[in-house]
């Protein structure tokens, strides 16, 4: 039962580290497309941040160009001055101001562009570094799960050894040969046990029965020839009554000590087997038995076996409820393939007893 109890706390325990390692498997590939996510963004912007970057390249060398053509400009104002060159000058100077305040903003917007990206880069960062923890974590519950499972297997292995052994007892089939008795030695000696009492008890009773007729006999003596008187007659014949209510006597306390033992005798197999064992006669010489399990839940439960003196090795077991309800366990396995009946009776015993035992 203990064993049982253990392979069952491994299987529970498996089928927990499986959850598990299933709900840690979801957040990887959660976390999986998150970073995918996260590097096409990155790829995005990093696209982004380099048209950017060109573009500004190019605002640059076009007000490099403008401003040396203004230097050329002023230098050219040594010269005496025209309108059309202020003019000239001052379109310049506009078109410059305005392309120093593009590139101003282009530079704002690669600097957040910039920030961005090293933002997601630390989250993809922080995201690949959750994903290592829980890969980690992921195989250490593997392993867990896997070294559960082993010993899941072999609690189960034991129950299943502990189970056979209850069964049909602990032998090596190569090594070792099984001697099957023809006769029970329990069973013979409390055979000669009772065959010696009911000698003793014969031979009390003959010892009573010939002293009975020594007395009669003593009772009786005298002259041949000569009639005995009435008185003798009757005194023989009140002799003769008391031995036979002392022979009634004897034999009614034969029974009850015959009684007495067949009642001892079944309690100790209730209280050894844990099987209360009742025999009734049936049709063509066949011996019924009922038996009633000591762990039962209900009184009514009970098995019926018919065995007939004739067949000896030939015992048959009625449909009851309890018998339909066993034969469909592990235990009608014993019968099914192995055709043991004490195997059967045994895994019977332990079956119940689990039932009705918390440990």
């Amino acid at each position: 039962a203990r064993v049982t109890q253990l392979s069952e706390a491994h299987l529970r325990r498996c089928k927990a580290l499986e959850t598990q390692v299933e709900d840690n498997a979801q957040t990887i590939s959660l976390l999986e497309k998150t970073v995918k996510e996260q590097e096409a963004a990155i790829g995005q912007m990093e696209l982004e941040n380099s048209k950017l970057v060109a573009q500004q390249n190019i605002w640059k060398r076009e007000s490099e160009g403008m401003r040396s053509l203004l230097d050329t400009y002023e230098k050219q104002e040594t010269l005496p001055p025209t309108p059309k060159g202020a003019k000239n000058a001052d379109g310049l100077q506009l078109s410059l101001n305005s392309a120093q305040e593009e590139v101003k903003l282009l530079s704002e917007s690669n600097d957040k562009l910039t920030a961005t990206i090293e933002e997601l880069r630390n989250d993809q960062q922080a995201a690949k570094a959750e994903r290592e923890r829980i890969l980690e974590k992921f195989g250490k519950l593997r392993s867990a799960l896997m070294e559960e499972r082993g010993k899941a297997e072999a609690a189960e292995a034991r129950a299943c050894q502990a189970e056979t052994l209850a069964g049909k007892g602990s032998y090596n089939d190569d090594t070792t040969r099984v001697l099957h008795m023809k006769s029970n030695p329990l069973t013979e000696a409390m055979r000669e046990k009772y065959q010696g009492e009911i000698e003793t008890l014969k031979r009390r009773l003959e010892e009573a029965e010939a002293s009975a007729a020594s007395a009669a006999a003593q009772g009786g003596g005298g002259d041949t020839t000569t009639p005995a008187p009435s008185k003798d007659r009757g005194s023989m014949d009140s002799a003769g009554s008391r031995d036979s209510v002392n022979a009634q006597k004897l034999h009614s306390r034969l029974k009850e000590q015959f009684r007495n033992q067949i009642a001892l005798f079944r309690q100790g197999v209730y209280l050894i087997t844990g099987f209360k064992i009742d025999m009734n006669q049936a049709e063509n010489d066949c011996q019924m038995f009922t038996v009633r399990s000591l762990y039962g839940e209900r009184e009514e439960d009970h098995l019926v076996f018919k065995w007939s003196p004739k067949k000896r090795g030939q015992l048959d077991m009625l449909n009851t409820d309890m018998a339909h309800l066993l034969m469909k366990g592990p235990s009608g396995v014993y019968v099914k393939e192995h055709g043991s009946w004490p195997g059967f009776m045994a895994s019977v015993t332990l079956q119940l007893f689990d039932q009705q035992t918390v440990l």
